[in-house]
């Protein structure tokens, strides 16, 4: 009967497979200007939150381990009030895919939050409910988790990531209504706000550089195993779809975020392609990324 049992089991797992966490997330928090002394809060709450982002099934797809999304966030406490509880960070949120056929993978998302404030008690729930506003730590996480998600679903089909980004975008409606914290509300102080980010990336103006995500990734980098000339092309047509919102918006925050997380690759990409075509990718790079043009010219050597 035991034996039956066990059967009958594993034929349901096979018909109706677990769906299986979405990241891989690594969280570390950096407490170096805040002195107290003790600061075991701040590992248990790594810990809480390392487990609230690995734990919590985000989509409703069905993900293999090694397709899981690799994450890293870093929180850069600046302060932080025992007796009030409250934290004031910056945090550094980054994202990694893994290249097809090979063993590398490649920066999607690299971005500095300048204001990641919130409000934490070692009693505290950490629960995620969608539609609802359940506090700051929940709020921050899962808008980085959806946002995070719809550009690397971007990255595997055109406009892949549009559902994913509407769920990012109802976290920040509900943040800005409820907890009224920098970086939920437009017009601030800095572009790298997390109101930017979804703003723009689902605003109309700005669908050439989600073209651009796609056609760098899938037509590019997945197959440069098979044919890097080929891929070196494509990569080079997704910088010209990416020219089409610099000529529109040259400061907006989605330019920073796609440099940000491919400014050093695209020089290890084109380093490696034909002399012929090497003063082409610097003359375009060097045009729509002056921030890094020194960089862009070590292509030549």
């Amino acid at each position: 009967m035991h034996k039956l049992f066990s059967l009958l089991c594993l034929v349901m797992l096979m018909v109706n497979p677990i769906a299986a966490q979405d990241f891989y997330c690594r969280v570390r928090i950096n407490d170096a200007q805040v002195q107290i002394s003790d600061k075991s809060i701040f590992r248990s709450l790594e810990k809480r939150l390392q487990e609230f982002m690995n734990n919590t099934k985000w989509t409703g797809e069905v993900i293999q381990t090694v397709e899981k999304l690799d994450m890293n966030i870093e929180i850069i406490l600046t302060a932080y009030d025992q007796s009030s509880y409250e934290y004031q960070a910056s945090a550094i949120v980054q994202t990694r895919r893994t290249i097809y056929g090979t063993n590398f993978s490649s920066t999607v998302l690299n971005f500095n939050d300048e204001n990641f404030d919130f409000k934490y008690q070692e009693q505290d729930n950490l629960d995620f409910q969608d539609g609802s506003y359940l506090g700051d730590l929940s709020a921050l996480l899962g808008f980085y988790a959806y946002y995070s998600l719809g550009l690397d679903y971007d990255t595997f089909g055109e406009e892949g990531g549009s559902q994913l980004f509407n769920k990012a975008l109802q976290i920040a409606n509900l943040a800005e209504q409820s907890s009224g914290r920098a970086g939920w509300k437009p017009f601030e102080k800095t572009i790298r706000t997390r109101y930017n980010l979804i703003d723009n990336v689902l605003n109309e103006r700005f669908k050439p550089l989600r073209k651009a995500y796609y056609l760098y990734h899938r037509q590019g980098l997945d197959q440069m195993t098979k044919d890097a000339t080929k891929g070196r092309k494509q990569i080079f047509m997704a910088l010209e779809q990416v020219k089409k919102v610099f000529k529109i918006a040259p400061n907006t925050v989605m330019l920073l975020v796609f440099f940000e997380a491919k400014s050093d690759e695209l020089v290890n990409i084109f380093k490696g392609g034909d002399e012929i075509d090497k003063p082409k990718a610097i003359a375009l790079l060097s045009e729509i990324n002056v921030a890094n043009l020194n960089k862009y010219e070590k292509i030549r050597n």
